[in-house]
């Protein structure tokens, strides 16, 4: 449609849900953004996040997006590392080199991601976890504890994932979507189910796909 046969205020509309959808399909797809007003939208977001959200070091090429809710005390992330839209992150959180958190995850507590890592949407990480070991005063009363989830390098975090505190994700290993790891994961190994069980170890061979 021609946008000149639009009334004045129809039209602003249009241009609006124009700009609107450019936004968007770059906070939702980090790796669409590239124009000027993109870099010049992250330098100002990152220096919010040194000040706001304790951010100590946000490395090269980074991005992460406006519409993420970066709520820290310590946080850290390196070079060419993006986080999505809708992503939550709470807490003390270190993310390495060249890694990915997708559109409506959340990551809260002590966590440590290692480089390369790969995590889908809607992935839930609690680096904590509430006190409920009394039963005579109500589990919100009682003291939170933390030993913190750490992911290895080169992970891949499928889709819907759950990984509670205190759980080590080994390197170069996968989590099937919809999983609830309980457990240590050794590096290479492809988890999945709940609570997660090991489905195959990526050295021993074998081509089937992962269910992801």
């Amino acid at each position: 449609m021609n946008l000149d046969m639009l009334s004045p205020a129809m039209r602003a509309v249009a241009e609006r849900l124009e700009l609107e959808y450019s936004y968007k399909a770059v906070q939702f797809q980090p790796w669409l953004a590239k124009s000027k007003d993109d870099i010049f939208l992250q330098s100002t977001f990152h220096r919010i996040l040194k000040e706001k959200a304790g951010a100590t070091h946000i490395g090269e090429n980074v991005f992460i997006s406006t519409e993420a809710n970066i709520f820290t005390h310590a946080f850290y992330i390196d070079d060419e590392s993006w986080i999505a839209a809708g992503v939550i992150i709470r807490g003390n959180v270190e993310i390495g080199k060249n890694s990915s958190i997708n559109s409506f995850s959340h990551i809260a507590g002590n966590v440590k991601i290692g480089s390369g890592v790969r995590i889908a949407g809607a992935v839930a990480i609690y680096g904590f976890n509430h006190g409920h070991e009394r039963t005579d005063i109500p589990i919100y009363q009682q003291k939170h504890t933390s030993a913190g989830i750490v992911i290895g390098d080169g992970a891949w975090i499928g889709t819907s994932a759950v990984i509670v505190d205190g759980v080590k994700i080994g390197s170069h290993s996968i989590v099937a979507g919809g999983a609830v790891v309980t457990k240590d994961v050794g590096d290479f190994q492809i988890v999945g189910g709940n609570p997660a069980k090991v489905l195959r170890d990526r050295l021993a061979g074998g081509n089937e796909p992962a269910a992801i």
